[in-house]
């Protein structure tokens, strides 16, 4: 018998845990927007859920949201695909997305789609003011 996993949505003001599931996508609010920790692998199979708890979050939590992909093991094509439409919604309500903690390549990426990037979450907040 084979096993499928199925994607692992974690609802918590806590951080996400790599568990057992190859997908963790958890949320809370921070300093006036919503910080969406991704843990694992966005691919073909996590896409949908991941798009689902996005388009979720920016429609009824904040249209302003910080994507925390530090945990991102892998992001596929669909993952990049995921954050434009994303973006493009949060846009719509008012609001903006940037991507937080990825490496390099992943503002390249992103480019082509206007997505900020960041390189750690602090520098992503609203609130984020360097030290002196």
């Amino acid at each position: 018998m084979v096993r499928v996993s199925q994607p692992q949505i974690v609802r918590t003001l806590g951080k996400p845990v790599d568990g057992s599931g190859s997908f963790v996508c958890a949320w809370s609010a921070v300093g006036g927007c919503v910080v969406v920790k991704v843990a694992g692998t966005v691919d073909a199979g996590s896409a949908p859920e991941f798009a689902e708890q996005l388009r979720r979050v920016i429609t009824t939590k904040s249209s302003t949201v910080v994507v925390d992909v530090r945990r991102v093991r892998e992001l596929g094509v669909e993952g990049v695909g995921v954050l434009a439409a994303a973006e493009a919604l949060a846009r719509e309500h008012g609001g903006w997305l940037r991507v937080a903690g990825g490496q390099p390549w992943l503002g390249d990426l992103l480019a082509p789609h206007a997505i900020p990037t960041y390189g750690e979450l602090p520098h992503a907040l609203p609130s984020y003011r360097p030290a002196p």
